[in-house]
């Protein structure tokens, strides 16, 4: 295909690969990779439909979710991105292409080696994403061992998850919001009921609720001395209301 995937910048947080393209009619593809989770989310921009915008996560294989991105509710899209298999099974990507799996039925192309190019019969899935080792002392070929791979994933995954700085600025206002909830609602409870007590199990329960938010509903790393700092201060109070008062 004349068409080739361009290179742009990840429009969703946490991946680090994107690639885009346009069909001659005018679609726009795009496809974009986490490394660290492993995730492959493919969207298709139709002209035919007024630039309407579908997309759908793949994982390993597996469809994960599905959804018409225009109006952000879930919607079955098969029919939709499957007319586009044969561009997406030319992503210059083999590790984005390994997770796809298939799904959609979008496969790596098949490369003939020298031996079968006059051969029309397409070699297994598995072939073509593990090639045989066995004669690459003689072509000069050097794979990548078992340490490159593993720094390079660890490398990938690094920047999966940003600098310090990036990864700071993402969660400190919902962080924020927690703290001063917390407080809030622990002053609010004393005030209504002056007891120690009923404040140290308000304020315990508050810090698991916030670890709950953090791990259900923001999708995201349990920030522990949150956690812990209403625990503990949970339980100052109510042993000393159990106790002294």
């Amino acid at each position: 295909m004349k068409q080739v995937w361009r290179k742009q910048k990840p429009r969703t947080p946490g991946f680090i690969r994107a690639f885009t393209m346009e069909t001659p009619l005018g679609d726009v593809l795009e496809a974009e990779f986490n490394f660290h989770e492993r995730l492959v989310r493919l969207a298709v921009e139709i002209k035919e439909e007024k630039g309407r915008m579908y997309g759908a996560t793949v994982k390993n294989g597996t469809v994960q979710a599905e959804k018409d991105i225009t109006s952000g509710r879930a919607y079955p899209v098969f029919r939709k991105i499957w007319p586009f298999r044969e561009y997406f099974s030319t992503l210059p990507d083999k590790d984005m292409l390994a997770c796809i799996g298939g799904a959609y039925e979008i496969y790596p192309p098949f490369v003939p080696d020298a031996q079968e190019k006059g051969r029309s019969s397409r070699l297994p899935l598995e072939s073509a994403l593990f090639p045989s080792t066995r004669y690459d002392s003689i072509f000069g070929i050097v794979r990548e061992t078992r340490f490159q791979r593993w720094r390079r994933e660890r490398r990938e995954a690094r920047e999966a998850r940003g600098s310090l700085w990036l990864r700071f600025k993402r969660r400190v206002w919902g962080d924020l919001q927690d703290i001063c909830m917390g407080v809030g609602f622990g002053c609010l409870v004393y005030y209504l009921y002056y007891d120690y007590v009923v404040l140290g199990l308000t304020l315990g329960i508050l810090g698991m609720a916030a670890g709950l938010l953090d791990f259900l509903v923001r999708k995201r790393s349990v920030l522990m001395t949150k956690v812990l700092s209403f625990l503990s201060f949970g339980s100052y109070f109510f042993y000393n209301g159990y106790v002294y008062f």
